[in-house]
């Protein structure tokens, strides 16, 4: 494992595997791959799926597996994300482009995620990171929260 990453670290990426890995096989095919980029609205061709494989694949299994998505994710824990990378991540829930991700999109991005999130849990997350209590994350909340949890 990673020296460099804590047990919170550790954690948060065997569950992105997990939930990667629809068929709990411990790896992470080029099939599961593509199934989780669609449902991110990521439109890859096979030529780019395959190199992206080929990079991760370090035994060369045509999968890969835990260690191997360890070694390619640590060190996201350690970069600050670029200004147009959280433009990008925002648009993503911001899909009626208001400035505003509110609860319904917040719902329907999660859901994409996770699958069985309630409405309970959005009201949870926003008025975790709504600082100004207006019901909705602006930019602001939003980058915010990306910053200080890439702290952690």
């Amino acid at each position: 494992m990673n020296q460099r990453l804590n047990q919170k670290q550790l954690k948060e990426l065997k569950d992105c595997f997990n939930f990667f890995d629809g068929d709990n096989s411990g790896s992470i095919s080029v099939k599961e791959l593509k199934k989780v980029c669609e449902s991110l609205s990521i439109n890859v061709r096979e030529r780019e799926l395959n190199e992206l494989m080929k990079l991760m694949d370090n035994d060369g299994s045509g999968c890969v597996d835990f260690q191997e998505f360890v070694d390619v994710m640590a060190d996201q824990f350690f970069r600050e994300p670029t200004p147009a990378e959280l433009e990008a991540a925002f648009d993503t829930f911001d899909q009626d482009k208001s400035g505003y991700i509110s609860e319904e999109e917040l719902l329907v991005v999660m859901s994409r995620f996770k699958g069985n999130i309630t409405k309970s849990d959005v009201q949870k997350m926003i008025s975790a990171v709504d600082k100004d209590r207006d019901n909705r994350i602006n930019k602001k909340e939003f980058i915010n929260i990306v910053l200080n949890h890439n702290k952690n």
